[in-house]
């Protein structure tokens, strides 16, 4: 372990070398065949993956989760349900696309959202201190727009720092190229300035106790001021 004088030593470029990649975990609320929302989820990941973060796509429909029932978590808590909440739990940010079912969620999100906040340790602790972002896209104008302030509300209430993005993309039929990418220019630089928010934000919570190393390294520098004047930094 490096003494406190050697991390006083360390220049920039050491400490960035050191910062962990922030770990991202992919939902999305559709199992339909070719939805516009999986490819948009691709979309992000493509993105998130080669900026800087780490990201794990969970196919919420292979969890195969029941509908939640308290009689159920008595009587057998699911083993998927488990290890999804130690996923989230685990993770420094949730990337979520899904179409908006009457303003809401889809019951296949809602349904593993809610296992996760059961189960073992707190009602919040799959979420709490998780930065999170919430895109939707469908062939209305609104794109699915209720979805996600919905959603996002819900995160929030759960704990999550949920980055005020307002990514609802209408016309959904032709958002997309035929490989999957997004055709539209404003779209897709969109969703890029969303994915950079998320890694931002999650790489500080990735790099926690990192951060406060760096903090104790350069107390006492002396920085220049305004006007040429030298002072501490606190």
């Amino acid at each position: 372990m490096s003494t406190p004088q050697n991390e006083s030593k360390m220049t920039m470029g050491d400490f960035v070398a050191g910062l962990k990649k922030p770990h991202i975990v992919a939902l999305c609320g559709s199992q339909r065949k070719g939805s516009f929302n999986k490819l948009l989820l691709d979309s992000a990941v493509k993105h998130l993956n080669a900026n800087g973060a780490t990201c794990e796509f969970v196919d919420l429909a292979d969890l195969k989760l029941p509908m939640y029932n308290p009689d159920d978590e008595a009587a057998s808590f699911p083993e998927a349900a488990k290890e999804f909440k130690k996923k989230l739990v685990a993770c420094d940010g949730l990337m979520i696309t899904c179409p908006e079912y009457n303003g809401l969620m889809t019951p296949l999100l809602l349904n593993a959202l809610t296992w996760a906040t059961r189960g073992e340790g707190g009602m919040y602790d799959a979420f709490k201190g998780t930065c999170a972002t919430v895109m939707a896209t469908s062939p209305g104008k609104m794109g699915g727009l209720r979805m996600v302030r919905s959603l996002q509300g819900f995160l929030q209430d759960m704990g999550c720092v949920v980055i005020p993005t307002h990514c609802a993309f209408g016309g959904a039929f032709k958002l997309f190229n035929k490989d999957g990418s997004i055709k539209d220019v404003r779209a897709n630089s969109s969703v890029q300035t969303a994915c950079s928010q998320l890694i931002h934000h999650a790489r500080f919570e990735a790099n926690r106790d990192y951060n406060c190393k760096i903090v104790k390294a350069i107390k006492g520098q002396k920085v220049m001021g305004e006007y040429g004047a030298v002072f501490d930094v606190l």
